[in-house]
């Protein structure tokens, strides 16, 4: 699945991740690319990719959040210790089976389901805060003319299904991040900064076009 922009893989891969998920750098379909595995489904790997405009074989991409602004870049060295870091591992050659676009049964896909607020998705993906882990990235995705945001997950980690759930929102959300509290009686809004104490934030991550493994129901 492609994501929108470079800012998006950096926030996926770093952003309020206790530790940065591995970048992958690559060549695939003539394109070369950052991509990161997230998730399996039917024993298949679910990877996120972006284009990159440029090719560079750099040793760690860098993040930083300073009040509302994103910075991603990558870099060959760890210095700055205002930024988050995380390994790039430059891929000469991927499998077949991982370069070439699978065929997707209804096996190959999650079980969606729509949940009818921002806060109970909210309290699904941030659940795992409680055992001090990080929340779940969330997903935007257009479907038909309705904005779709959801995050995939197994809530009991011997299940063998992965489930997506998902809101529907008539307009894309103009910020970067969720912020959810469980101590305060008010609805999760969206954001740019994610240093207001009290809350919880959830990263949004923009796809570059719908998701091919949810299925959308009304």
């Amino acid at each position: 699945m492609e994501l929108l922009d470079l800012n998006n893989f950096g926030r996926l891969v770093c952003a309020l991740e206790r530790t940065p998920v591995p970048a992958f750098s690559l060549y695939l379909n003539q394109q070369f690319v950052y991509a990161v595995q997230t998730d399996i489904i039917e024993g298949r790997p679910v990877i996120y990719f972006v284009k990159s405009e440029e090719m560079k074989y750099g040793q760690y991409m860098a993040y930083r959040i300073t009040g509302t602004t994103e910075e991603v870049c990558v870099v060959d060295s760890v210095m700055n210790p205002s930024f988050i870091y995380t390994p790039i591992i430059n891929v000469d050659k991927f499998p077949p089976t991982l370069t070439k676009k699978a065929r997707l049964s209804k096996k190959s896909s999650y079980i969606s389901i729509r949940v009818r607020d921002l806060a109970s998705l909210a309290k699904v993906a941030a659940y795992k805060t409680i055992y001090d882990e990080p929340p779940l990235p969330l997903l935007i995705f257009k479907d038909k003319m309705k904005f779709v945001i959801g995050s995939a997950i197994s809530l009991i980690e011997s299940d063998t299904l992965s489930y997506f759930y998902y809101v529907i929102h008539d307009e894309e959300p103009a910020n970067s991040f969720l912020r959810y509290s469980s101590q305060k009686a008010e609805q999760p809004s969206f954001s740019n900064r994610i240093d207001e104490h009290g809350y919880v934030y959830l990263k949004l991550i923009r796809l570059a076009s719908s998701h091919p493994l949810v299925k959308i129901h009304g």
